[in-house]
């Protein structure tokens, strides 16, 4: 059962508001009526001009902040929680022990996971999260609350000649927007399907998600048309003779098949050179890094920091826990602190909130503190009094020690 949705305003009071895209406000509020933020400023200015009715509560010691958003996230992967065990010798090693268990799991257990999986994203701070399946929670309705699902019908069929023949049964092409239809990736999928699947997503305006040089099998098998992956498609009964390798990287490819723009997502980017960099900074793709998976399944360290001096709108995803201990994205931004000391924390707390949630399309209801928007907030725990310098270092530590909570006027609109 929902909460009850409180009808008067309620301003919400602490240490330090952290609107993302603006400075930090000291001594901030958060004004939100309804499930919406109504203003963002300085508490004592706020506080001057509240409207007839409105409740103060101060959080004292903490930092107000968006929820946050998981670029990418396999939900229905969920029931492979703790079965895998990582980190792996590589992607092949994975993947073989992937689809050995994958076998045994059915449908049932696939929706029970997909419930425990999103209970632990709101257990750790996400309200709304990109959700990659492969038909079993296609369309499947939406739970009330959050965390809000955006939903990307993975399309696989290397030897399919069009989108049609690579849809999942009972999955039509024409769904009415309730999914983006993407493609896995450019090992997995036939040229037609990936540039069928972006050009339907591209009609509807809706974001295009695709495993990109995620490991040095894709890399190979683009240049030769051979190694692991060629020996995959075989072995599953996938392999296209008439397909010719085309001799590039991933990135290249996709673009020379016209699929990358501002809404495409761009998931992994591990092996991308000066070049590959260049194209989806020119074609204005996000990329939707994964580190923790990565270095799980042991295919490599993407370079995020030379991603973000490109100026590539980048993002951070959990991937699924197949190839990852958890869906927290705290703890994913932690390890980029650890990982990367390069990167500033700014830059790390906009990839779980701002920076995710317009690759999705859903910036004007998330990721950000803004009039307009839902007013989903983390009140997040402060030990020390903070300067502006070191406060998004501290946001990222004290969720990952859990030292935060919800505070939401919660609605749907």
């Amino acid at each position: 059962m929902l909460p009850q949705i409180p009808s008067e305003p309620v301003l919400h009071r602490a240490e330090w508001i952290v609107p993302v895209l603006s400075n930090p406000v000291q001594n901030g509020a958060v004004l939100v009526k309804e499930g919406r933020i109504l203003a963002v400023g300085a508490f004592s200015r706020l506080k001057a001009d509240l409207p007839a009715g409105t409740r103060i509560a101060d959080h004292g010691r903490a930092a107000i902040m968006p929820a946050l958003v998981n670029a990418h996230t396999h939900l229905e992967l969920y029931a492979f929680k703790g079965a895998i065990d990582l980190p792996r010798k590589g992607f092949a090693d994975w993947i073989n022990e992937f689809f050995l268990l994958r076998a045994e799991i059915g449908p049932e257990a696939v929706a029970e996971a997909a419930s425990l999986g999103r209970k632990e994203m709101h257990e750790t701070g996400t309200a709304l999260y990109g959700d990659i399946t492969n038909g079993a929670l296609a369309c499947s309705p939406e739970p009330a609350g959050l965390p809000e699902r955006v939903t990307f019908l993975e399309l696989l069929g290397f030897n399919c000649g069009w989108v049609g023949a690579a849809m999942p049964a009972g999955i039509e092409v024409n769904n009415g927007g309730k999914y983006s239809t993407v493609a896995h990736s450019a090992y997995s999928v036939s040229p037609a399907v990936i540039a069928g699947a972006k050009e339907i997503s591209r009609l509807r305006m809706l974001p295009f998600s695709i495993h990109t040089a995620e490991h040095t099998e894709e890399m190979e098998f683009l240049q030769s048309g051979t190694g692991f992956c060629r020996e995959l498609l075989e072995r599953l009964g996938r392999w296209e003779p008439e397909w010719k390798p085309p001799r590039t990287s991933p990135v290249r490819y996709l673009d020379s098949l016209n699929v990358l723009d501002d809404l495409t997502i761009l998931v992994h980017a591990v092996h991308f050179d000066d070049f590959d960099r260049a194209i989806a900074a020119r074609r204005k793709c996000t990329i939707c890094f994964c580190p923790r998976s990565n270095r799980y399944v042991n295919v490599g360290r993407p370079d995020i920091e030379k991603a973000l001096a490109c100026g590539i709108p980048a993002c951070l995803g959990t991937d699924s826990t197949a190839s990852n201990t958890d869906l927290n994205l705290f703890a994913e931004a932690g390890f980029v602190l650890d990982q990367y000391p390069g990167i500033r924390p700014e830059a790390v707390v906009s990839m779980i909130t701002a920076a995710p949630a317009r690759a999705l399309g859903r910036d004007e209801d998330f990721g950000a503190l803004n009039a307009g928007l839902k007013s989903d907030l983390l009140v997040v725990s402060l030990d020390s009094p903070l300067k502006e310098s070191t406060l998004s270092e501290a946001l990222v530590r004290s969720g990952e020690k859990g030292a935060w909570k919800w505070v939401r006027a919660q609605a749907k609109s």
